[in-house]
């Protein structure tokens, strides 16, 4: 301040003609107060960023310093608590997505001198931005913007989207042009790890110099920020996995890694301090239960250690992002989160290859979002001998059959595709953002997205009670390699017919594998009238419905999958 005065003071002493001394000075004081009280304007749900400078000597400073800063809404009592994040150096940085328009005041507590006692405020300002994803307002099965609008969520894995691999041809430029694609072909949302599980740096180096002693790398998570921008821009949610569960520890930063608890919460509040900004939801862990293999003697503690990490995300966001949690394969569900954890927004954030339908719908109870997501890569070819080894993954009837069994539950989807969700690895080829094998998938995965958004999606319940054919349903198909080597081969059922449905208005029936009609029980005695969408074209007829003693009759052309929308003809 000293300079910028003595600064101002010599030019206006150069002036003419001079002004009394008190009066130079007087006017003075009068610009530096001016300077002061200008705000910066801040677009609604868009991140803002304020860097401060310590003035310690820290050996560490990722461990050794901390700072908070208190921000007041613009109501002027309520506060809210954000941890500064360290960025290097002597630099740490307050960054916020404002979600109310008005005048906001923040100002920083810590021990270090240069940080404590910082202050300002800025001004947020309507904006077009929609901001991150939360439990739609009476219907908190599905999602909406922060701002209201309705959000059908499509998402697709990327899980080293903030990564790269020079032999797998991974890095930004491939990354954007992945994100360019998909946002092209309807997705809204990526999934992906903060910590890739094979250990992969990207061009700010490794996320972690040494993990043991807690060396972080700010610039491998600068290079972070702009990958998520850039998604974000694209208008993506990104939702980022902060670890991965320890399987042996195997994997360079899985959470096995971290020396101790209070490491593992230091860096979830650095995740939610530096990204809870941008429109991201949490993942608390990928595959969680691999703690539990590393140490099947304390499965309740490891439980317990991720309801702390959890907690300590939630504490040191301000912004309140949706948090859920990944599972293994073999327990397929995180419902257990829902009893043991505040934090936990997701009625179920699954991982699970068969029953698909049946194992949504046990998870409706809970009045949550469900999401399953991971449930095939099409065309995956781990070890490259020419053979799809995922389950659901092996043709493009596969994906669609498991797809539309997910959704026909109420739930939503994380699909993917074996030639970018790893970003090339598990894969023969490298990372192929234009692979035109994919295109077939991604076309036909939007048509479920266009046809539910057409429909007032969001009141419509399962009612598969409602549907009787003289063919039964059938269970999954499931082939065992006779060798006993070889990936087991897991198909949807050949048979299946479901209905969603807001009673007496509108219902939604999806078959497959019957020759037969297939009856509907509808309400009220009112006219209906039914138009059949084709799931693999997109294609709509409308066709003539008979009544039959057990309600109205939807005949399907073939033995291939159909879906009716039935309609009261009040609408």
């Amino acid at each position: 301040m000293k300079s910028s005065l003595s600064a101002l003071y010599q030019q206006q002493a150069g002036r003419r003609p001079a002004l009394p001394g008190f009066l130079s000075l007087a006017l003075i004081l009068l610009r530096i107060s001016s300077v002061a009280v200008a705000q910066p304007a801040v677009p609604r749900f868009t991140p803002h960023e304020i860097s401060f400078e310590a003035s310690g000597a820290y050996a560490n400073p990722y461990v050794e310093c901390a700072a908070d800063a208190v921000l007041t809404e613009p109501d002027g009592g309520t506060t809210r608590t954000l941890p500064l994040f360290w960025d290097g150096g002597s630099r740490w940085k307050l960054r916020f997505s404002p979600d109310q328009t008005g005048n906001w005041q923040w100002a920083v507590k810590s021990a270090d001198r240069g940080l404590d006692g910082r202050s300002g405020s800025f001004s947020c300002v309507e904006s077009s931005r929609r901001g991150s994803i939360q439990p739609a307002a009476g219907a908190s099965r599905h999602f909406q913007y922060q701002n209201g609008e309705r959000m059908w969520f499509l998402g697709d894995t990327a899980w080293s989207l903030l990564s790269d691999s020079a032999e797998e041809k991974h890095g930004r430029a491939a990354a954007e042009r992945y994100l360019r694609n998909r946002a092209a072909q309807g997705f809204n949302v990526v999934h992906s790890m903060m910590l890739n599980e094979a250990g992969w740096p990207n061009r700010g180096g490794p996320p972690w110099l040494d993990l043991a002693v807690e060396k972080i790398n700010p610039a491998y998570f600068q290079e972070a920020d702009e990958r998520i921008a850039f998604a974000n821009a694209q208008g993506f949610v990104t939702g980022l996995a902060l670890a991965w569960g320890d399987k042996g520890r195997k994997e360079p930063w899985s959470w096995g890694r971290f020396p101790t608890i209070a490491a593992r919460l230091r860096y979830a509040r650095y995740i939610a301090a530096r990204f809870g900004a941008y429109n991201v939801y949490f993942l608390v862990s990928g595959e969680w239960h691999g703690e539990v293999r590393s140490r099947p003697a304390a499965a309740a503690d490891v439980v317990r250690e991720f309801v702390q990490i959890g907690d300590a995300l939630r504490a040191a966001d301000a912004q309140r992002r949706m948090i859920g949690i990944h599972p293994m394969t073999a327990q397929g569900s995180t419902r257990e989160f829902n009893a043991a954890a505040a934090w936990m927004d997701f009625a179920d954030y699954q991982q699970n290859y068969d029953e698909l339908h049946a194992r949504a719908l046990a998870s409706r109870p809970v009045p949550k979002p469900v999401v399953n997501s991971e449930y095939g890569y099409y065309l995956r070819d781990q070890n490259g001998d020419g053979r799809v080894d995922k389950p659901h993954s092996y043709t493009v009837d596969d994906m669609r059959h498991a797809t539309w069994d997910i959704v026909m539950a109420g739930s939503y989807v994380v699909t993917g595709f074996g030639s970018t969700y790893m970003g090339g690895n598990r894969h023969p080829t490298p990372f192929l953002p234009d692979d035109a094998r994919n295109t077939v998938w991604a076309d036909q995965i939007g048509r479920v997205k266009e046809l539910l958004t057409s429909l007032d999606y969001w009141k419509l319940e399962p009612h598969d009670e409602w549907l009787t054919a003289a063919t039964p349903r059938s269970a999954d198909r499931i082939d065992k390699p006779e060798s006993g080597r070889g990936a087991t081969l897991i198909r949807a059922p050949q048979t299946a017919y479901w209905c969603l449905a807001e009673r007496g208005r509108t219902y939604i029936v999806y078959t497959r594998g019957l020759r037969e009609p297939l009856a509907l029980r509808v309400s009220g005695g009112m006219r209906w009238n039914a138009r059949r969408f084709n799931p693999r074209t997109g294609e709509r007829e409308t066709v003539p419905l008979g009544v039959g003693a057990r309600g109205v009759q939807l005949p399907p052309p073939d033995d291939r999958d159909w879906v009716f929308v039935v309609r009261s003809g009040r609408r």
